[in-house]
């Protein structure tokens, strides 16, 4: 299981109210949900991929914070539990989900999504501290009730931590009946623990949605200068598609101390041996999610034109 951290979280029920509300407006600590605030150290980040994961540590700041301040017995779940456990998501939750044995009353926070308790013990764990649904069942949650791109970056993340495909299907089996089963088998179906990075199950979700074959992820190319992997491709037509993240070419961009200009140079070689073996290698950016079309015409240009010509858009894939 991946190792969280989690913000730490200031109450507003054992500290000075009058301080705490004085030190925000000064910025000196910031609000995360009513009666809980964070040092802005905990939460801000800085660089190009700042935004991204201050939601990130916003969103676990408001489940500690939550977690302390609810009385009644309690579990996270959905997109905040695939947070806690480690799982890439799509977008960040604005709610925290989570389940409780009762109904909430009207006056229930709005910033939280509770749901009416229906967990068996196998289905409880902990991640961070915190009680969650296990991951196999936080899964299978997502993938009943969340857009099915949603679901399937999560679900590819459970994978690549372990989770056995046939442990979920059995799950879902077990809650037939209930909204969202067919559309959830898809996405188990669907999912690939190959996937390393959320962008990379959206270029994935992309193609199946545009009705081509299934695409291999991390495919092997072997070069004259070694082993090498690409995010996607199909071996048969020898193709081969990277998500190109722009974060590597920035100063401290991956790592701090971590120099562009060597990691321009590196893929560079690793592109030029590539494409020496024979590959064609595509490339695509979070900007392609502004032309969908655009860029899937640039990279299935080796794909054989009678492949291309039966495809169709998949209903079950909703565009996103």
């Amino acid at each position: 299981m991946v190792e969280v951290k989690i913000p730490a979280v200031a109450l507003a029920l054992e500290h000075n109210r009058n301080k705490l509300a004085a030190a925000a407006r000064a910025g000196e600590v910031l609000r995360v949900r009513r009666g809980a605030y964070c040092a802005p150290d905990e939460i801000r980040v800085e660089g190009p991929s700042g935004a991204a994961r201050e939601a990130r540590n916003k969103a676990l700041a408001r489940a500690r914070a939550l977690h302390a301040q609810l009385r009644a017995k309690h579990v996270f779940s959905h997109k905040t539990a695939a947070l806690l456990l480690g799982c890439f998501v799509w977008t960040t939750p604005r709610e925290t989900h989570v389940y409780q044995h009762y109904r909430a009353s009207g006056h229930a926070a709005g910033d939280v999504r509770r749901y009416s308790w229906t967990l068996a013990p196998h289905d409880i764990d902990e991640a961070a501290g915190l009680p969650v649904t296990s991951l196999v069942r936080t899964v299978v949650d997502c993938a009943r009730t969340l857009h099915p791109l949603e679901a399937l970056v999560i679900a590819d993340s459970a994978l690549a931590l372990g989770i056995d495909r046939e442990e979920l299907l059995a799950t879902l089996a077990a809650q037939t009946g209930r909204r969202g089963i067919q559309r959830a088998r898809l996405v188990i179906e669907l999912a690939d623990g190959g996937a390393q990075s959320a962008w990379e199950t959206w270029v994935r979700y992309q193609l199946l949605r545009a009705g081509l074959p299934r695409p291999t992820t991390q495919m092997a190319v072997q070069t004259d200068a070694g082993l090498f992997h690409t995010d996607l491709g199909y071996e048969q037509w020898a193709l081969g598609i990277e998500f190109d993240g722009k974060i590597k070419y920035r100063p401290d961009g991956v790592r701090p101390g971590h120099d562009p200009a060597q990691e321009y140079l590196a893929e560079k070689a690793r592109a030029d041996a590539i494409r020496r073996a024979g590959v064609t290698l595509e490339s695509v950016s979070a900007s392609d999610k502004q032309d969908v079309r655009a860029m899937l015409k640039r990279v299935t240009t080796r794909i054989p034109p009678d492949v291309l010509r039966k495809a169709r858009i998949d209903p079950r894939l909703p565009a996103r």
